[in-house]
């Protein structure tokens, strides 16, 4: 994989969201991670059976914990916990791949930097990081699962259980944010959809 620099953008015409798309990062992510026959992956969540399906079917083992819930049980909370990411509980260099979907637009500076330590340390080296963020808060401000389709297609569902605050960041903060990985790739749709792959550095697969 040839890493590009925050600034290359590819363009693809794409509805407005929360409409659905061909996701490239998702087909970079499981190819690249498809080499290995004992490849493990953690979904971030929100739980969806088509996701579920989709990398069961791909990768040797699939972990799903639905990060979104947390959240959501963790800001219902009167004192809240100092450190959300408590229910990632793996062992360190417990993946090759790690799926956050649209996690980080629903965390603040704290929480986002949490959940970036955690990954980072249950990682192997040469592990991915894929995340989907939004240039901007959509208007209705709904919370939307990305379900997974045939040919990398990425559809939304309503999640009307959920109620979580909205930190959408521009690129460099989102870089700021995750500088302990490389940037493998981003991919910014016209309508305001981004993608990035991350990788752990390391020289071989630990």
């Amino acid at each position: 994989m040839t890493p590009s620099t925050p600034q290359h953008q590819n363009y693809l015409d794409a509805v407005a969201y929360p409409a659905g798309y061909t996701s490239t990062i998702l087909q970079l992510f499981v190819d690249s991670l498809a080499r290995w026959k004992d490849a493990q992956i953690l979904d971030a969540g929100p739980v969806c059976q088509e996701n579920i399906t989709f990398f069961a079917q791909r990768m040797n083992r699939l972990y799903v914990c639905d990060m979104f819930i947390c959240l959501q049980r963790v800001l219902n909370k009167q004192p809240k916990p100092d450190n959300f990411c408590k229910q990632l509980d793996y062992p360190p260099r417990s993946f090759d791949g790690i799926q956050l979907w649209g996690l980080v637009d629903h965390l603040d500076d704290d929480q986002a930097r949490q959940l970036v330590e955690r990954c980072f340390g249950m990682l192997r080296s040469t592990g991915l990081l894929m995340l989907i963020a939004l240039e901007k808060e959509p208007k209705p401000a709904m919370i939307n699962t990305l379900v997974i389709g045939r040919n990398y297609r990425l559809d939304v569902r309503l999640q009307q259980h959920l109620n979580l605050p909205w930190y959408c960041r521009h690129n460099r903060a989102l870089m700021s944010l995750l500088n302990e990985f490389n940037i493998v790739k981003l991919f910014r749709y016209r309508n305001g959809v981004r993608e990035f792959l991350f990788q752990k550095a390391g020289l071989t697969r630990d």
